[in-house]
Protein backbone atom coordinates (compact mmCIF):
# COMPACT_ATOMS: atom_id res chain seq x y z
CA UNK A 1 0.00 0.00 0.00
CA UNK A 2 1.43 3.44 -0.93
CA UNK A 3 1.59 5.83 1.81
CA UNK A 4 -0.99 8.67 -0.18
CA UNK A 5 -3.86 5.72 0.22
CA UNK A 6 -3.87 6.23 3.97
CA UNK A 7 -4.99 8.79 6.09
CA UNK A 8 -5.06 9.17 9.64
CA UNK A 9 -8.97 9.30 10.84
CA UNK A 10 -9.32 9.64 14.07
CA UNK A 11 -8.03 8.93 17.52
CA UNK A 12 -10.31 7.69 20.67
CA UNK A 13 -10.33 8.12 23.85
CA UNK A 14 -12.50 6.21 26.86
CA UNK A 15 -14.34 7.65 28.94
CA UNK A 16 -15.72 7.37 32.60
CA UNK A 17 -17.52 10.33 32.32
CA UNK A 18 -19.40 11.08 28.34
CA UNK A 19 -21.25 14.22 29.18
CA UNK A 20 -18.07 16.00 31.24
CA UNK A 21 -15.80 14.58 28.27
CA UNK A 22 -17.71 16.02 25.96
CA UNK A 23 -18.28 19.64 27.94
CA UNK A 24 -14.61 19.76 27.96
CA UNK A 25 -13.59 18.79 24.23
CA UNK A 26 -16.24 21.16 23.35
CA UNK A 27 -15.72 24.34 25.57
CA UNK A 28 -11.95 23.45 25.54
CA UNK A 29 -11.43 23.12 22.04
CA UNK A 30 -14.34 23.67 19.97
CA UNK A 31 -15.02 20.10 19.03
CA UNK A 32 -18.54 18.99 17.75
CA UNK A 33 -20.97 15.48 17.69
CA UNK A 34 -21.01 14.13 14.23
CA UNK A 35 -22.32 11.21 14.62
CA UNK A 36 -23.24 8.62 17.82
CA UNK A 37 -23.28 4.97 18.16
CA UNK A 38 -25.73 4.00 21.18
CA UNK A 39 -24.95 0.26 20.77
CA UNK A 40 -25.69 -2.40 23.49
CA UNK A 41 -22.28 -2.34 25.33
CA UNK A 42 -21.05 1.13 25.02
CA UNK A 43 -22.04 4.67 23.64
CA UNK A 44 -19.78 6.33 21.07
CA UNK A 45 -19.40 10.07 19.91
CA UNK A 46 -17.58 11.26 16.46
CA UNK A 47 -16.38 14.97 17.11
CA UNK A 48 -15.16 17.13 14.62
CA UNK A 49 -13.32 20.83 14.84
CA UNK A 50 -14.77 23.43 12.80
CA UNK A 51 -13.76 23.14 9.60
CA UNK A 52 -12.14 19.67 9.79
CA UNK A 53 -15.13 17.86 9.43
CA UNK A 54 -13.41 15.15 7.84
CA UNK A 55 -11.34 14.84 10.37
CA UNK A 56 -8.97 13.45 11.71
CA UNK A 57 -12.05 13.00 14.52
CA UNK A 58 -11.97 12.47 18.04
CA UNK A 59 -14.18 9.92 19.47
CA UNK A 60 -15.08 9.28 22.65
CA UNK A 61 -16.55 6.34 24.09
CA UNK A 62 -17.93 5.62 27.62
CA UNK A 63 -18.82 1.96 28.02
CA UNK A 64 -22.25 0.49 29.06
CA UNK A 65 -20.62 -1.74 32.05
CA UNK A 66 -19.02 0.87 33.78
CA UNK A 67 -15.54 -0.63 33.46
CA UNK A 68 -12.38 0.77 34.30
CA UNK A 69 -10.99 2.77 31.81
CA UNK A 70 -8.24 4.52 34.19
CA UNK A 71 -5.43 6.53 31.80
CA UNK A 72 -2.16 4.08 32.00
CA UNK A 73 1.46 5.48 31.09
CA UNK A 74 2.00 3.42 27.98
CA UNK A 75 0.65 6.33 25.43
CA UNK A 76 1.95 9.87 24.83
CA UNK A 77 0.09 12.83 24.40
CA UNK A 78 -2.55 14.08 22.09
CA UNK A 79 -1.34 16.71 20.01
CA UNK A 80 -3.17 20.18 18.81
CA UNK A 81 -1.48 22.81 17.17
CA UNK A 82 -3.18 25.86 18.33
CA UNK A 83 -2.85 29.69 17.42
CA UNK A 84 -2.64 31.47 21.19
CA UNK A 85 -1.40 28.64 23.26
CA UNK A 86 -1.39 30.74 26.55
CA UNK A 87 -5.33 31.32 25.99
CA UNK A 88 -5.96 27.78 25.18
CA UNK A 89 -3.99 26.11 27.94
CA UNK A 90 -5.39 28.90 30.27
CA UNK A 91 -9.13 27.99 29.13
CA UNK A 92 -8.27 24.14 29.66
CA UNK A 93 -7.42 24.95 32.92
CA UNK A 94 -10.44 26.43 33.77
CA UNK A 95 -12.32 23.46 32.50
CA UNK A 96 -10.56 21.07 35.10
CA UNK A 97 -6.96 20.48 33.21
CA UNK A 98 -4.15 20.09 35.33
CA UNK A 99 -1.01 21.52 34.08
CA UNK A 100 1.90 19.27 33.81
CA UNK A 101 4.52 21.45 31.96
CA UNK A 102 3.45 25.28 31.68
CA UNK A 103 4.20 26.93 28.56
CA UNK A 104 7.52 27.56 27.10
CA UNK A 105 9.61 28.53 24.30
CA UNK A 106 11.39 26.31 22.19
CA UNK A 107 13.26 28.04 19.52
CA UNK A 108 10.33 29.95 18.87
CA UNK A 109 7.95 26.64 18.97
CA UNK A 110 5.89 27.53 22.44
CA UNK A 111 4.59 23.82 24.06
CA UNK A 112 3.00 23.25 26.92
CA UNK A 113 1.41 19.59 28.59
CA UNK A 114 -1.84 19.12 30.24
CA UNK A 115 -4.11 15.91 31.13
CA UNK A 116 -7.89 16.61 30.90
CA UNK A 117 -9.76 15.81 33.87
CA UNK A 118 -9.58 11.74 33.27
CA UNK A 119 -5.81 12.13 32.81
CA UNK A 120 -5.43 11.85 28.86
CA UNK A 121 -2.45 13.61 27.99
CA UNK A 122 -2.22 16.55 26.17
CA UNK A 123 0.18 18.52 24.15
CA UNK A 124 0.13 21.94 22.29
CA UNK A 125 1.73 23.72 20.34
CA UNK A 126 1.86 27.36 18.71
CA UNK A 127 4.89 27.19 16.04
CA UNK A 128 6.79 30.30 15.62
CA UNK A 129 6.31 32.78 13.71
CA UNK A 130 7.87 32.67 9.92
Amino acid sequence: MSASAIRLSFFKLNTANMEAALRFYGDGFGFAITATFDEPDFIEHIMALPGQQTGPSLLLVEWKDARDVSVGGGHGPVGFEVDDLDAVYQRLLELGATGTVEPFDMEGTKVAMLTDPEGHEIELIQLAKN
